[in-house]
């Protein structure tokens, strides 16, 4: 997630709730969040890094047309890639601007840049076109990496549309299956519960059980991991 408004604390990081949710629904579990603001270096050391961890990296935030949003750039430095103008981008975000009436300020002409090799990702309603880019690793999968506009409107959308439908196709019909359970409990401390519950909230346990102490409420996380629905809710039902 990409901005000064989030590591600031201005605004709440909404964006990268819905992903993960969204992932963990493909069977995708999610294993780092990272936020860092407008500064180009940054962007490209976080993202980079990223790119060695993970298979898929999924980025929202700084696609936009001011000084600020550096997000391109910042793939264009960690990749070595230059920056390439898309013809048909440009005529979208031209047309959009007409059907509202108004002229085309030049610098949204930065918006239909995208590094060389990547493929635009379709944004209807939107002056930001998102950025999908493959990386290869030496002797790994290749990564996926989706960039997309910070405004969730659109970036909801666009996943849908676009990244979903992607990621599915990499992982193919056999999938894993991610499943989760809330339990909420009441009138006892987070310590205290922990003592009730023997060795199902030690690190490695299948499936994995979480506490969290918010509000006066502790909630109990269960997460499961399998080839199907039945085989997670099985090991939900047990634990």
């Amino acid at each position: 997630a990409i901005g000064d408004e989030l590591t600031s604390g201005e605004r709440l990081d909404t964006n990268s709730q819905f992903l993960s949710q969204q992932l963990g629904l493909l069977g995708i579990p999610v294993s780092h969040h990272t936020t860092v603001g407008d500064d180009q270096s940054a962007i490209a050391a976080v993202l980079a890094t990223a790119c060695v961890r993970s298979d898929v990296v999924v980025v929202s935030g700084g696609l936009g047309p001011t000084a600020d949003d550096l997000t391109r750039q910042a793939l264009s430095e960690m990749t070595g890639r230059p920056l390439i103008r898309d013809e048909q981008s440009l005529g979208h975000i031209r047309a959009l601007f007409a059907r509202r009436g108004r002229t085309m300020p030049e610098r949204n002409t930065i918006q239909a840049y995208f590094p060389e090799g990547s493929r635009p990702i379709a944004n209807p309603h939107g002056t930001a076109p998102g950025i999908h880019l493959a990386i290869l690793r030496a002797g790994d999968a290749a990564v996926d990496l989706f960039a997309l506009p910070g405004v969730p409107a659109e970036l909801t959308e666009m996943w849908h549309s676009a990244v979903c439908p992607a990621l599915a196709a990499r992982l193919g019909p056999a999938r894993r299956v991610i499943q989760q359970r809330a339990i909420r409990c009441f009138g006892a401390g987070e310590s205290q519960i922990e003592s009730m519950l023997p060795d199902l909230i030690r690190r490695g346990h299948q499936p994995t059980v979480g506490i969290t102490a918010s509000q006066a409420t502790i909630s109990l996380r269960i997460v499961a991991e399998g080839d199907s629905q039945s085989q997670c809710q099985e090991q939900i039902d047990a634990t």
